[in-house]
């Protein structure tokens, strides 16, 4: 294994345990009702706290980065969110616990911007391709999601305390390893591209990528609490079996989906991307206004989730070949952040609302906002490829001279 393949593993692992933080703590609700008193709205705060965190303070992050390493700021930040992890473990009231997974939340939302521009700058440094390291990003990602949930599940029986603990040393660890993980870009490098592409108002694009991401987790976001509702009114008996089933097929085809992009999507432009991407979505959701039994439910929402993987991955390599953001990419990826994440705020609450009030149009009216962007694409997209300003991923010189274009599996 080279050594553009092992800084890779050790960003991907990070990527792996910052999104496992979104899900593991959901088996231990009970635990913590029982252990702090906490009663359903502590419980709705301590994710609403987590979520407003992260996402307020990766602009902050972002600027962060741009102005010290993003390495540094990867360890500083990993290093908060497991101070938080702590805290959250040894909570006896529910202040001490909503505290905890507020400075857990600070701790993602720094660390996010400083884990997307180490992607970036491993892209650069071993002259690989930004689909594919943003597959792999999001692969990682998903796998993160689904291995939440796993690992509370084996580890119940040891308590929350200890799983926690040990998560936190396990966080920490990962931090410093990050500091080896993610190359710092060279100051010449860096102060040429400014140079030439600092003037470029690069926050428009960043702000265009970042709604198409807002979208895209607000479909999925709302078909969190939809489909199980949807699912199990048309049920005879529990649909629990179904649900999960449904949805954890559905994760790791997005998962997968994302790293068989990551190595075929070089040969489309983005925008083309952008538009296969909602017309799966689209279609995926036409789909599920179909039927509500299991099998076409599942089969759309495949459909939906390969849309989805196509859409996540592209939004985050516009990023990265933007060229007129090369020199504040920390800054950049903080505001994508930003704006994407209130796609997850939005979703729960428009697809049940939508839902409620419409039953299964609900799917077809979200097809159908899908549909009427790709109809703004199709009218406007060849102005926009022609003004995207996408940026080369070349080798850089090493200090010895020569170039250093490993490419990372």
């Amino acid at each position: 294994m080279g050594a553009g393949q092992r800084r890779a593993l050790l960003l991907l692992i990070a990527v792996i345990s910052v999104n496992a933080s979104y899900t593991v703590l959901i088996p231990f609700v009970p635990d913590l009702e029982e252990r702090v008193g906490a009663g359903p709205v502590t419980i709705a705060l301590m994710f609403a706290l987590f979520a407003a965190a992260k996402a307020l303070c990766q602009p902050v992050g972002g600027a962060w980065v741009d102005r010290w390493r993003p390495r540094a700021v990867a360890c500083v930040a990993l290093n908060i969110a497991a101070a938080g992890i702590v805290m959250t473990a040894l909570a006896a009231d529910s202040v001490t616990l909503l505290a905890g997974r507020f400075v857990w939340g600070i701790g993602e939302g720094l660390v996010t911007p400083a884990l997307y521009a180490g992607m970036s700058a491993l892209c650069r440094r071993y002259d690989v391709s930004s689909s594919r390291m943003m597959g792999n990003f999001g692969s990682a990602a998903v796998a993160g999601f689904l291995l939440g949930p796993l690992v509370a599940g084996v580890a119940a029986p040891f308590g929350l305390e200890a799983l926690f603990v040990a998560g936190a040393a396990l966080t920490s660890l990962t931090a410093f390893g990050l500091l080896r993980a993610i190359p710092d870009m060279p100051a010449e490098a860096h102060e040429e591209t400014e140079r030439v592409t600092g003037r470029q108002r690069w926050w428009r694009w960043v702000l265009v990528l970042g709604l198409l991401d807002l979208f895209t987790h607000l479909v999925y976001t709302s078909l969190e609490p939809v489909l199980p509702l949807y699912l199990s009114g048309a049920a005879t008996g529990s649909a629990r079996g179904a649900i999960s089933v449904v949805f954890v097929v559905g994760l790791a085809t997005s998962a997968v989906s994302m790293w068989v992009l990551g190595r075929v999507a070089d040969r489309l432009a983005l925008v083309p991307l952008v538009g296969i991407g909602l017309l799966l979505l689209g279609g995926g959701l036409a789909g599920m206004a179909a039927s509500a039994a299991v099998l076409p439910v599942a089969a759309a929402f495949l459909v939906v989730m390969v849309g989805y993987a196509v859409l996540f991955l592209t939004a985050r390599r516009g990023i990265v070949e933007l060229r007129s953001a090369a020199a504040s990419q920390g800054a950049a990826f903080g505001l994508f952040g930003l704006v994407s994440d209130v796609g997850n705020v939005l979703g729960p609450v428009v697809g049940v609302v939508l839902y409620e009030l419409t039953g299964r149009v609900s799917f077809l009216l979200l097809g159908a906002f899908a549909g009427v962007l790709v109809a703004v694409l199709v009218a406007v997209g060849g102005r926009w490829r022609r003004s995207f300003p996408v940026a080369e991923v070349r080798a850089l010189p090493t200090k010895s001279g020569g170039e250093d274009v490993q490419r990372v599996a």
